[in-house]
């Protein structure tokens, strides 16, 4: 292998290095210091963007086919270390809730975007379940991070048991498609697969138990049970690295098995994830509703935009992929924009209930109108991201001709207003129960003054954006 800037797993290595550098500084420094660690953390994490575009030209497979790196891959790499970096900053405005072990969970946070990081470039199901279980073990422990909060364990174990069940339907699906093909390479199974698209039972039930094993980590229904508790029990921060990256991740795995491996049977998958969609859409927006929790709330909204990003999987065009790809870099300064304010309050509340909201504008303006932002994004209100990224999911279903599902999400949008402008009307209109100022620091400041940057940007000036998910999902089809 070549030196790290011209090796095509050049960022893995980087990151495997600051993760090694980190462990030894964790394991020699004081106490007092243990905290430097976030510092040094994002500062390790920088390079990863340079180093993810570099050298173009070497695109491809490599590992014998098991790795590979292509425009999907340099971008998510990049999607992933941003939102490593805004989780990181996350975690030091919440580490005051953390009594021990602090400097740990930086690396928990490193180790799980490093499996990310491979999981966007796998390209044979033995990388691919590798990748997933760094990412899967890291969040077993994070969630759990609170060990004297019941909700934090129970919150662990609940994601502990239904991942390991959902880790036994990925490997049974592997193993059918493994006897079916002899390979687990994901060029060899779509050659396979084009020599009889319509699956045999066998190929097709571990298609099917390999959608289950993976619908878990994207909560799309019904996958989802776990997601509402492990949202509220969770630390803030890991809650957010879950609705951001491991949600991209997810459905990164989607891009590369449906629109690769499994395109040649697209006509037996796409009606299903039809369904899965519509439901899912559905689900998350209505049971949204009663929530008083905002953590749960957030929760099933996140369960609603994951039905938004299978429109675009279920299109199977590249429209549609070039959809998902978009809407998720919009969600990624939505949904984070919206945990910092999550944290924000509950550290001056200690309470994460709606009922904490009220009259917000007064006591924090900033933090008012960074929530009341991301809000309108996640609704879908121009000219935020989240308009642009579902006006594109709905633009590649009606172009598939699924008319109905394009309804159900446009109604959705209507639904998911009523539960945010509820949100609003707390913060603006309802009076404050204690009128004291939130103090709001400066990282917290400049993260939300970032990600309402990202959101306006990618909601006004579509066109450079557009290009770039465009291209990252051109490989895929061609």
């Amino acid at each position: 292998m070549s030196a790290l800037p011209w090796s095509p797993m050049a960022v893995e290595l980087w990151l495997a290095a600051v993760i090694a550098i980190l462990i030894w500084y964790d394991l020699t420094a004081a106490a007092d210091d243990k905290p430097k660690i976030a510092i040094l953390a994002i500062a390790g994490l920088l390079p990863v963007f340079p180093l993810a575009f570099a050298h173009p030209e070497r695109s491809g497979a490599f590992c014998s086919g098991m790795y590979l790196l292509d425009p999907l891959a340099r971008g998510f790499k990049a999607f992933f270390a941003l939102t490593a970096i805004l989780v990181i900053a996350m975690t030091r405005e919440f580490a005051r809730h953390i009594t021990r072990g602090i400097g740990e969970l930086y690396l928990l946070i490193l180790t799980a975007t490093f499996g990310m990081m491979m999981l966007a470039s796998a390209g044979d199901f033995l990388m691919l379940f590798i990748a997933l279980e760094i990412i899967t073990l890291s969040f077993y422990v994070m969630t759990t991070y609170l060990r004297t909060d019941e909700k934090s364990v129970e919150a662990g174990m609940k994601y502990l048991i239904l991942g390991a069940l959902s880790t036994g339907f990925l490997l049974y699906g592997i193993s059918f498609l493994y006897g079916y093909t002899g390979s687990t390479n994901f060029a060899a199974l779509r050659e396979a697969i084009a020599r009889s698209p319509t699956l045999p039972p066998w190929p097709l039930l571990g298609f099917l138990l390999i959608v289950a094993g993976i619908g878990f980590k994207v909560a799309a229904v019904p996958f989802h049970w776990w997601a509402p508790d492990v949202y509220e029990g969770a630390p803030t921060p890991v809650t957010a690295f879950l609705s951001v990256g491991s949600k991209a991740a997810g459905f990164v795995v989607l891009l590369r098995l449906l629109h690769g491996v499994f395109e040649p049977a697209s006509g037996v998958w796409m009606g299903l994830l039809v369904w899965i969609a519509g439901v899912t859409i559905l689900y998350g927006n209505l049971v949204a509703m009663a929530q008083m929790n905002m953590k749960r709330l957030l929760a099933y909204s996140s369960i609603g935009h994951a039905g938004y990003l299978l429109i675009g999987i279920a299109a199977a065009s590249g429209l549609g992929a070039a959809a998902v790809t978009y809407y998720l870099g919009g969600y990624l300064f939505t949904n984070l924009a919206a945990f910092l304010v999550v944290i924000a309050v509950f550290n001056a509340t200690g309470s994460d209930d709606l009922t904490a909201y009220a009259g917000l504008s007064k006591r924090a303006p900033v933090l008012a109108a960074a929530m009341f932002v991301a809000l309108l994004s996640l609704a879908g209100v121009p000219p935020l991201a989240g308009f642009v990224g579902k006006f594109l999911l709905l633009m590649a279903a009606v172009h598939r001709g699924l008319l109905w599902l394009a309804a159900i999400g446009a109604a959705a949008v209507v639904i998911s207003l009523y539960y945010y402008l509820l949100i609003v009307k707390r913060m603006f209109v309802d009076p404050p129960a204690d009128p004291t100022p939130i103090p709001v620091s400066r990282p917290v400041r400049w993260g939300l003054y970032g990600c309402m940057a990202g959101i306006l940007a990618m909601g006004i000036w579509q066109q450079p954006f557009l290009a770039l998910a465009v291209a990252s999902v051109r490989s895929l089809f061609s």
